[in-house]
């Protein structure tokens, strides 16, 4: 017999795939000043840490991510937005949503769907009027962590359920795609550093490998 549905399952189910993220974000690529934004936004990830050396001095933010002006969200939304991405992922050694400026590209993004992707739109409408009404928006720093653990209970216990969880998900899925999309993910905290190989094969060193 099939297995029914969870609230949560059905909530997880709706989400944008991550082929649906990554048309969003190439329908962005399209929009006017976007090679300025995506430049200005991959190269301004803060070093937070160096090998264990310890906090290190934070580049001057580009001019263009300082003073942004959101495009699809009102301040309101996007503050409680970039407030909310940072609680998922924080700063410590290394770089979270914040310096990675998350709210940024998902705000970006998101402007290429009006009028375009109305199914997206409205699930992020939805979502921020979610956060609102679980109180989110008026909630101090530790108000609004306690507020993200709550609405996080479905995913660890599927027979629970928060009317603010589908926000929870929405957010969380286009967070972790915005930041291991951005420098601060992808080099500062995966430490990745692109495809190399090999000049040179040197040969084993350990002297047990030398016995036959």
């Amino acid at each position: 017999m099939a297995k029914t549905p969870t609230p949560a399952d059905v909530v997880d189910r709706d989400l944008p795939t991550r082929r649906d993220l990554l048309q969003m974000a190439a329908a962005a690529m399209a929009l006017p000043g976007a090679p300025r934004f995506f430049s200005a936004w991959f190269a301004s990830a803060r070093t937070v840490g160096q090998s264990g050396m310890g906090p290190m001095p934070a580049p001057p933010e580009p001019p263009l991510l300082d003073h942004y002006t959101p495009a699809f969200f009102d301040a309101e939304d996007f503050a409680a937005l970039e407030a909310f991405t940072e609680i998922l992922i924080p700063t410590d050694d290394t770089p979270g949503a914040r310096d990675a400026h998350c709210a940024h590209f998902i705000d970006f993004v998101l402007q290429a769907s009006v009028g375009v992707d109305e199914p997206t739109v409205t699930r992020w409408r939805a979502a921020l009027r979610s956060l609102r009404a679980a109180g989110f928006h008026a909630a101090d720093a530790s108000g609004r962590a306690t507020l993200v653990e709550a609405m996080s209970l479905p995913e660890r216990d599927r027979t629970a359920t928060h009317p603010a969880y589908a926000a929870y998900r929405l957010i969380k899925q286009q967070t972790t795609f915005a930041f291991y999309t951005s420098r601060a993910g992808i080099i500062e905290n995966l430490d990745y550093r692109g495809a190399r190989f090999n000049g040179s094969f040197p040969a084993c060193e350990h002297p047990e490998h030398h016995r036959v």
